[in-house]
């Protein structure tokens, strides 16, 4: 097997596959299905967004975190919404008047998406930079036919009051609307979708590198247009803009060794919820058993207590990140769980809203890497006319007031459920998971992992089994659990809400690639709870 991509769409995995299939690596073929991303998915992903991405090289046995978030403008203020919120919303959102914190240029930061799909390629990829952008050029200038996943986005109302809908995000603007609308109307499923706009600013990208978008005249179009309705985002910000590349946040679990983008990603947490767990026998509960979830539910919940009270932008506040990991932090929580301790969340806590993608990837070389890039809830409605993209409004999950470790400043990230995790054994990548899904990115991703460590599933197994979500006082259980479970786990003093669907999609779309540490066989397996792609090529 030469290769293995995993990844919400399946065009855009058809790009992935292209890059294996010329000789590329997994750093292309991920890179390549990234750029696709934005094309088949724009309100997911885009040039307008911002993401991190994990790679382990197994030639030179770098392994590097290079995270590429968004930061709020350089004339950002930290009181900026304050007099105009109007209330607090559901998964720690606000609404403010006039949407100005999610619709529209205010509530853009300055994106990362192209630095950092150009550093992993530039550092680790084998093919030729244009050629990793050619499927997605393409895909922008032939078209593809609106999948139904996509079509009932378009048309979706509000996520809950207090937030625009669908339509009112592709209207914001003039040229947000003649892109992605036909007189008003959202294009409808088995209809063509071109976008000749979007081909010609890759085109750009392709031929001169990011420096076109960050210094050269497609940013100086971007800093006009936002200058003329009011926006912060300047040139300034997008010439300074800066990545972050570093080591990987690292434990263990059982034997195995994980590594995790730092914060303000949410890899700490899964690690720290697998470290509590570490100290029940899961296995003997048996999956799916409500004493199973029951510990499971309270492990994440005691995480999310963690994450109010110090999650953030290390850049601009402390992390304690081997407190979090440690022995006693884990035994502490532990003896709560044991003895059924009731303990709640404070604060708050800020989850990467739902409308974000993945990719996960690895090859016969020995490579591994996963890309998680976003344009937040589900996007701003900003399109610059000409350029064929819609832009982030990663602002509206800022803390409104001053004085909160995730307030708005200038040139910060905030806080992110993204936790694109790998799983080491004797010391090659076993397993890499990714996923869009706002804080269930992270619980999804903890009990994939679970599900193949302590349970011995396959991949394809270990992403479609039921899961559990736990943030507060509420605990989510897909359709799938038994009746009983719910009615023991309510004996338990759980609030248990089942879901609706026996594949929801509320629990996160986690992608997962392996690799069999006995006979080096690739598999990887895509969420059912999506319409995910997954490409195995051949030597």
């Amino acid at each position: 097997m030469k290769g293995v991509v995993a990844a919400p769409q399946v065009e855009a995995v058809e790009a992935g596959r292209r890059m294996l299939l010329a000789g590329g690596n997994a750093v292309d073929a991920a890179v390549a299905t990234a750029f696709a991303q934005g094309v088949v998915d724009p309100q997911m992903n885009s040039l307008g967004g911002w993401g991190v991405a994990q790679v382990y090289h197994a030639a030179s046995g770098q392994h590097l975190c290079i995270d590429f978030h968004g930061w709020a403008p350089l004339k950002a203020t930290p009181d900026m919404f304050a007099a105009r919120v109007k209330r607090k919303l559901r998964f720690d959102l606000w609404e403010v008047e006039g949407w100005a914190n999610q619709l529209g240029y205010l509530s853009v930061v300055c994106p990362g998406n192209l630095r950092g799909y150009h550093e992993v390629h530039r550092r680790f990829g084998k093919l030729p930079w244009a050629a990793v952008l050619d499927p997605a050029i393409e895909l922008a200038e032939v078209g593809f036919e609106v999948p139904g996943e996509l079509a009932d986005l378009w048309q979706r109302p509000p996520l809950q009051e207090g937030q625009p809908s669908m339509r009112d995000i592709l209207t914001a603007t003039p040229a947000a609307a003649k892109l992605f609308t036909k007189n008003g109307r959202p294009y409808e499923a088995g209809e063509l979708f071109r976008n000749p706009d979007y081909a010609n600013t890759l085109r750009e990208v392709a031929k001169n590198g990011p420096e076109v978008f960050y210094t050269g005249w497609i940013g100086e179009r971007i800093a006009e247009d936002f200058a003329r309705n009011g926006g912060l985002l300047t040139a300034e910000d997008l010439r300074e803009y800066r990545m972050r590349v570093g080591e990987p946040v690292r434990s263990s679990y059982r034997g195995y060794q994980l590594t995790g983008n730092p914060p303000p990603c949410s890899c700490v947490q899964v690690m720290e919820v697998l470290k509590i767990l570490e100290g029940f026998d899961v296995k003997d509960m048996g999956f799916g058993t409500a004493d199973y979830w029951h510990v499971m539910a309270l492990a994440q919940k005691a995480s999310f207590v963690d994450r109010a009270r110090y999650l953030g932008d290390p850049e601009f506040q402390p992390v304690p990140v081997d407190l979090l990991l440690s022995d006693e932090n884990a035994s502490g929580w532990r003896e709560k769980i044991i003895r059924n301790v009731r303990f709640a969340v404070p604060g708050v806590q800020v989850g990467e809203p739902a409308h974000t993608t993945t990719v996960s990837a690895m090859d016969a070389e020995g490579n591994a890497v996963a890309i998680t890039h976003t344009l937040s809830t589900p996007a701003s409605g900003v399109v610059v006319e000409g350029l064929g993209f819609m832009f982030n409004n990663a602002m509206q999950a800022f803390y409104p007031y001053p004085g909160h470790p995730n307030s708005i400043a200038p040139g910060k990230a905030r806080a992110t459920g993204i936790a694109p995790t790998f799983v080491f054994k004797d010391g090659a990548p076993y397993l890499v998971a990714s996923a869009p899904g706002a804080t269930k990115i992270l619980t999804g991703v903890l009990q994939a992992i679970v599900h193949v460590l302590d349970f011995g599933m396959t991949p394809a197994e270990a992403v479609s089994a039921p899961r559990v979500h736990c943030e507060g006082e509420q605990v989510d259980l897909e359709a799938r659990a038994y009746y009983a479970v719910k009615d023991a786990m309510a004996k338990k003093g759980h609030k248990v809400v089942k879901s609706l669907y026996s594949f929801d999609p509320f629990f996160a779309l986690v992608h997962m690639v392996a690799r069999d540490p006995a006979t080096g066989r690739l598999t990887g397996a895509a969420d059912p709870r999506g319409r995910g792609g997954l490409a195995l090529v051949d030597r």
